[in-house]
């Protein structure tokens, strides 16, 4: 199955990639017996593997806490619940535009189940698309077809299967009194208000300040982050859970983080220039 990374008008696309995730990060859970969304005022860490279950009659990809994480998963501690703190552990960067962030973050269009059509039978989104292409699946093969971006049917406000979906991959981060793993996760949102208005608007700060330092060859291996969660109140006037993310550095600022950068790219030059320097 073809799969996309982009939304025309968001400024990308490309192609996804596959990694070996430590677990995954979500915002709440599904009630176990109900299915329906639960404790969205808390972050949890699941495992990695969704498995298909019914649950009250229904058949739907469920993700098992993380038992690794019970620490965090059953601490009432909301300092810790709502904040997960990362390094970025891919040397990624906006210099080419979006295409040189694909390991550590993509984003596209799915439509996970459209009316009409049955569902691939391994749970594959039906259809996926970048505003310009798509694939979807037509109940027995994937074809692959023109988007329509915002004039699909599937996008309208008295539809929408179609939604926005993105992904960041990062290591955890723990403060030294936790002691818990630090593996490679994933965090996955659904959210526009996350994706345009959050993820890619404090990306694109940190790479027009490297910049205006005149860090033009940086990249964000080993950027210390943080996501916190809480509430916005949404178009529709309720309360939805929203995220936030900053650097949260211990020590330094980001622009010693890029500073520092281009110093050890500088001495790195250096040094290669004098051991190709010929011998006497």
């Amino acid at each position: 199955m073809k799969q996309y990374n982009g939304i025309q008008g968001l400024e990308g696309h490309g192609v996804g990639r596959k990694q070996a995730w430590g677990a995954v990060v979500t915002i709440g859970q599904r009630h176990p017996q109900k299915g329906y969304p639960t404790d969205s005022d808390k972050f949890f860490i699941k495992k990695p593997q969704a498995l298909n279950k019914t649950v009250n009659g229904k058949s739907m990809l469920i993700r098992e806490a993380d038992p690794d994480f019970w620490k965090f998963n059953e601490s009432e501690k909301m300092e810790l619940r709502q904040n997960i703190r990362f390094h970025i552990v891919h040397p990624v960067h906006l210099r080419d535009g979006w295409a040189g962030m694909q390991d550590c973050f993509e984003f596209s269009l799915k439509a996970y189940q459209i009316p009409g059509i049955k569902q691939h039978e391994n749970k594959f989104p039906t259809c996926t698309g970048n505003g310009e292409d798509a694939t979807r699946w037509n109940g027995k093969e994937f074809e692959d077809i023109k988007c329509p971006n915002q004039l699909c049917k599937y996008r309208q406000a008295n539809q929408k299967s179609c939604k926005p979906f993105a992904r960041i991959a990062f290591q955890l981060r723990w403060p030294d009194k936790y002691m818990l793993p630090s593996p490679l996760v994933k965090f996955e949102t659904k959210s526009w208000y996350n994706i345009d208005k959050v993820i890619m608007p404090w990306f694109m700060g940190l790479h027009k300040q490297a910049m205006a330092l005149g860090v033009e060859n940086y990249n964000f291996f080993g950027l210390p982050g943080v996501i916190k969660l809480g509430k916005r109140v949404a178009g529709s006037g309720k309360s939805v859970p929203s995220i936030a993310i900053a650097t949260d550095f211990q020590n330094g600022t980001l622009q010693s983080f890029f500073m520092h950068q281009k110093q050890i790219k500088q001495q790195l030059l250096t040094e290669v220039q004098y051991e190709q320097l010929p011998s006497d």
